[in-house]
């Protein structure tokens, strides 16, 4: 949701709430976007398996819009830790799908490379603060390649010139 209004002028940092205390979620935080407004979310919610997806040609384009119904519980969240804001002047603003490997709970991200599937390196579970961690994941990515995969002498860096 996006906001303007009282309760955050001296805002100037990302806010995040202490996690729930069965990590089902990293909770209803404060982020900017690229010109400084506020936002909040995520209020991440479960919308189906990969069985409903195919059974609906419009299943993802139904769950890509922002839903004012979230008002009230995204304002409730937002105001146990920042309780001066005003939740009627919170505004659907983007959504997003982020699939998840499990289906319950907090999980973190995985990265594998089976020995029996050689060139597949698998990068799962994506989410924050696994994207905060891509420069990181990158490099270990990188590194698996070189080991793994690419046993000549050619560095990585060569091997990818000309594929950016």
């Amino acid at each position: 949701m996006s906001y303007k209004g009282p309760g955050v002028s001296n805002v100037s940092r990302l806010l995040y709430p202490c996690p729930s205390r069965d990590l089902g979620s990293l909770g209803t935080h404060l982020t900017f976007d690229l010109s400084g407004n506020i936002r909040f979310g995520p209020d991440a919610e479960p919308i189906g398996s990969p069985t409903m997806s195919s059974q609906n040609p419009d299943f993802w384009q139904d769950h890509l819009a922002p839903s004012a119904a979230r008002i009230k519980s995204i304002g409730e969240a937002v105001m146990t830790y920042l309780p001066g804001i005003d939740p009627t002047l919170l505004e659907p603003d983007y959504s997003g799908i982020r699939p998840n490997i499990t289906e319950q709970g907090f999980f973190d991200f995985m990265v594998r490379h089976a020995k029996d599937r050689q060139g597949l390196i698998e990068c799962l579970g994506f989410a924050s603060p696994g994207l905060t961690s891509s420069l990181a994941v990158g490099e270990m990515v990188a590194a698996m390649v070189r080991k793994d995969i690419w046993k000549e002498k050619a560095s990585v860096e060569a091997l990818a010139e000309g594929w950016e």
